[in-house]
């Protein structure tokens, strides 16, 4: 009787480290794992010992540790789903925060930074020896978390962790606001070169109030492009006509502001409605009318268009709902819900004939479709082609789009739910804490 009380409460103490030490890291220890069974085993009214020395020791040693990896492809939050869903985005990063090992640099670039969780963790990892760099629009001056950093990081960048604010009243290039919304990686979860860009910020209405998508990329030269945009934020040297691209492989990157045009202007002039393209757009504010023009022209030539946004101006959606048509004009829908969640996202989904070939590309950045936004705002975007990510990205836009309501020319000289405004508003006026 003795020798078998010894042997239960051993399974049960082993069983009891294992749940402390999973709870801290992302896989226990191996050598515990056959004993946890055990004490499940107990819990459930199995007898734990018919679980053999043999067992409990011996398969211990052959079972593997669980991989440490990074979660690459997009993230979508949901503001109307459960905690775990509104803050998917805020997980992703903070698992990547997380896994940053000692020495290695993790760099922000964001808009509106009110989260003190995510202050609070990079904190950490700078207690770790992480090395930790952000460069915030200066309307984040007045949050705590950046004042948590602040005390935390300084503000000298000769050091080697540092946050800094841009200018008041402009970017930190551009001539308006920094909205950039991106995080890199030197090295996290025995991965290198990791690059986050998302619609998001980091604030509670991102997570509580917004839908919005996180796209993870593991590249080299995708991460060397964003490190040296990055570095120009940080030294603030201003101008209104920044442009510069970057292509490499799959993947073309554009930085802003741009002094005319835009990149989603010039995809678009390289799209055939030959065999039936579909474009999706999903974006939160859409006041910029030379992409909402060639979206109705693109439709009235064989194209099914469909786009759905949080906010869209008077003008562009006149354009966009039009009649004449020959297919009927885009389908068009806004996406507010209940007077507060609404869609924050920013990303275009072409599949069909582009550049001369079939394929399927995904848009996707910080920067809304207006004016503001691609000629005064500091922004990146990331264009990659990729029948897989695209998929992925069509799932959530299926989910958006179909929440979405219909709204039409008729819409357009009022201002319902704020969802109608003035053509040169202002795409970073709302509530966003």
């Amino acid at each position: 009787m003795a020798r078998s009380l010894t042997r239960t409460v051993a399974v049960l103490t082993t069983g009891l480290l294992v749940a402390g030490i999973a709870a801290e890291g992302d896989a226990a220890p191996s050598a515990h794992g056959r004993a946890a069974a055990a004490v499940r085993a107990a819990g459930s009214g199995i007898d734990a010992q018919a679980l053999s020395e043999t067992e409990l020791l011996g398969a211990q040693a052959k079972k593997k540790k669980k991989k440490v990896s990074v979660r690459t492809g997009p993230v979508f939050n949901s503001p109307t789903g459960s905690k775990t869903r509104q803050h998917a985005i805020a997980t992703q990063v903070a698992q990547l925060i997380a896994g940053a090992p000692k020495g290695a640099v993790i760099y922000v670039a964001m808009y509106h930074f009110s989260t003190q969780d995510l202050a609070t963790q990079l904190v950490k990892a700078k207690k770790r020896k992480v090395n930790v760099r952000v460069v915030l629009d200066n309307e984040s001056a007045g949050y705590k978390a950046y004042k948590t950093l602040k005390k935390a990081l300084g503000t000298n960048r000769k050091k080697s962790s540092w946050v800094t604010l841009c200018a008041k009243g402009r970017g930190c290039i551009g001539p308006q606001f920094n909205h950039n919304k991106f995080f890199l990686f030197s090295t996290t979860r025995k991965s290198k070169k990791v690059v986050v860009q998302t619609s998001a910020n980091a604030t509670y209405n991102a997570r509580d109030l917004q839908w919005n998508d996180a796209l993870t990329l593991k590249s080299a030269s995708v991460y060397a492009a964003y490190r040296r945009y990055f570095y120009d934020l940080a030294k603030q040297h201003h101008t209104g006509n920044y442009h510069r691209t970057v292509r490499a492989g799959k993947y073309r990157m554009d930085f802003f502001p741009w002094s005319t045009g835009d990149p989603v202007s010039q995809a678009l002039d390289k799209v055939s409605c030959t065999g039936g393209t579909r474009l999706r757009i999903v974006m939160g504010h859409f006041t910029w009318r030379p992409i909402a023009q060639r979206l109705w022209k693109l439709d009235d030539a064989g194209c099914q268009v469909q786009v759905v946004f949080g906010h869209v101006g008077q003008s562009a959606l006149r354009d966009l709902t039009k009649k004449g048509g020959r297919h009927g004009g885009p389908e068009v829908r806004y996406l507010p819900e209940n007077g507060h969640a609404y869609e924050h996202s920013k990303y275009l989904l072409l599949d069909g004939r582009y550049q001369g070939k079939t394929q399927k590309v995904v848009f996707t950045g910080s920067s809304n479709y207006t004016d503001p936004g691609f000629h005064a705002h500091d922004e990146a975007m990331i264009t990659i082609a990729d029948a897989a990510l695209e998929k992925s990205y069509v799932t959530n836009f299926g989910t958006v789009f179909g929440r979405g309501k219909a709204i039409t020319s008729a819409d357009a000289g009022m201002k319902a739910s704020g969802v109608v405004e003035p053509d040169y508003a202002d795409d970073t006026a709302e509530s966003d804490n």
